[in-house]
């Protein structure tokens, strides 16, 4: 008898056991479901903020090239520099903004590059003439009017006659190293 009574206690711990372990593995589960529902829940209350860049804007290192074509003597100037900080950052659309006379032929993070046309002359019209017995160089203004630009020193009786001729009926000379070299021979 005593063996039986020992085999039924062994038998109640076993089924407590197995009682008790299903309890506790069903409270596990239902605890971790809760937890998924509750992950949920504040996942989709959630909102996202999109960090990503679309538009292409202008580096620090950018280069800027400007175009102008000049109407009234028709050539074209082409001018590069670096990026002003000022253009730093902004995109095509703010650059053309900035730039509303100018028609934006390129535009990249690296390098743009803008056109414009203008109806005058462009800056590099120079005339070697004379003044008071002086060489003197005049500059073309954009409505083609000659200004005086420099006074030399160089006395036009000292040239030879054919030069002094040329310069009594006015030189005109392209871009300002021409009239550097043309001067040069004068002196």
């Amino acid at each position: 008898m005593r063996k039986l009574l020992i085999m039924l206690i062994l038998l109640l711990i076993f089924l407590a056991s197995v009682g008790i372990g299903y309890f506790y593995l069903n409270t596990r589960n239902d605890q971790r479901n809760s937890s998924k529902i509750n992950e949920n829940i504040i996942q989709n209350e959630i909102e996202y903020i999109s960090t990503e860049q679309t538009d292409e804007i202008v580096s620090p290192n950018s280069e800027l090239i400007k175009t102008i074509y000049y109407n009234k003597c028709g050539h074209t100037m082409t001018e590069e520099e670096n990026i002003s900080d000022d253009l730093v950052n902004l995109n095509e659309e703010q650059i053309k903004e900035k730039y509303e006379d100018w028609e934006i032929n390129y535009f990249s993070n690296k390098k743009i590059s803008i056109y414009q046309e203008k109806d005058e002359f462009c800056p590099e019209h120079y005339i070697i003439g004379t003044s008071e017995g002086l060489v003197n160089i005049y500059k073309l203004d954009e409505n083609g009017e000659d200004e005086l630009y420099e006074t030399t020193n160089i006395f036009l009786n000292y040239l030879p006659e054919a030069d002094q001729e040329k310069i009594r009926e006015g030189i005109e000379v392209l871009g300002i190293k021409n009239l550097n070299s043309i001067l040069e021979n004068y002196d």
